[in-house]
């Protein structure tokens, strides 16, 4: 409650003011003398407390949920780590599948920021219905709807995702984040069984993209088509400035050479002659493959490995 200032002069004031404490007890308890009546106050009316069924309060929270889903995704997370992303990717879905119909309304007709959050929430509905207004937002003039279209469309991973202007997004697109989320929607949808005609051709060139995350991407796109025409550049990314690259490269040319037995000669030397250019970090996972490639284990020297790899063709 405010205090009414004291209107009459006090005849014996005090040396020294009293603390606020005391002063507060002194005018509570005695009054001002002389003081004009305080006027009536104002009815404390409390604050009421957010709506939790309101889109904008699910939204924030589901934002939130959405940055901790991002950095454990993107980490190596340990065993306990790994049950907190399963628990919360579930509470995702469980989430976004109860307000299907309110996101896709956010997404065609909110606010910039709230169509980011709902296109990145419908993807993990899991339900192939939100497919075409996410495809309908890659067209939106905002990079950011865009980019988190892509994502949502890369978590949904329907295989009858039509792929033709995500690869334009891809080998197009000015901002380094589109082409990132491109690579990643490709990915998924390979992975789901989807697929394009042109989807080689684009991830090739992608291949000599600025930005790590793309390289590293589309060396894994290449991998899962088992694409023989990309090993000798798939060779020049090994030492390439980012571990995330080189071992994405690595990887695709042991599945290339196990599809493609004509290329198992050739990847093998590319991998044994990559092993005295790197550095000790990088060596594991390029013996990883080189094991995975003859299926047995030459041991760490780069000598064993370059005797069986250069008695093949």
């Amino acid at each position: 409650m405010r205090i009414p200032p004291c209107q009459g002069r006090p005849r014996n004031r005090p040396r020294t003011a009293p603390s606020g404490a005391l002063l507060f007890a002194l005018l509570t308890t005695l009054g001002c003398a002389g003081s004009p009546p305080a006027p009536a106050s104002e009815p404390y009316t409390p604050v009421a407390p957010p709506d939790e069924d309101a889109i904008g309060y699910f939204l924030a929270n589901y934002d939130k949920s959405l940055r901790v889903w991002n950095k454990l995704s993107l980490a190596a997370p340990n065993p306990r780590e790994q049950r907190e992303l399963r628990a919360l990717e579930s509470s995702l879905r469980d989430r976004a599948k109860r307000r299907e119909r309110e996101l896709i309304d956010v997404l065609e007709n909110g606010a910039p920021a709230n169509r980011e959050v709902a296109a990145v929430a419908l993807g993990f509905t899991e339900d192939p219905a939100v497919l075409s207004p996410l495809l309908s937002s890659l067209s939106d003039p905002r990079p950011a709807v865009v980019q988190k279209a892509l994502l949502g469309l890369g978590i949904l991973a329907d295989p009858a995702t039509p792929l033709s202007e995500i690869l334009f997004l891809l080998d197009r697109s000015p901002e380094p984040w589109t082409r990132n989320n491109a690579a990643y929607t490709i990915q998924r949808v390979l992975s789901a069984g989807g697929g394009d005609p042109q989807v080689a051709v684009t991830a090739r060139t992608g291949l000599f993209d600025d930005e790590p995350g793309v390289r590293a991407q589309c060396a894994s796109i290449l991998g899962l088509l088992a694409d023989p025409k990309a090993v000798q550049d798939l060779g020049g990314l090994l030492t390439d400035d980012a571990n995330l690259v080189a071992g994405a490269a690595a990887a695709a040319l042991a599945r290339i050479g196990e599809e493609h037995l004509e290329t198992k000669g050739e990847v093998a030397r590319l991998l044994v002659d990559a092993l005295d250019r790197v550095d000790s970090k990088r060596r594991p996972s390029l013996l990883l493959e080189l094991s995975r490639l003859a299926g047995r284990n030459l041991g760490d020297q780069a000598s064993q490995w370059r005797e069986w790899a250069y008695r093949m063709p």
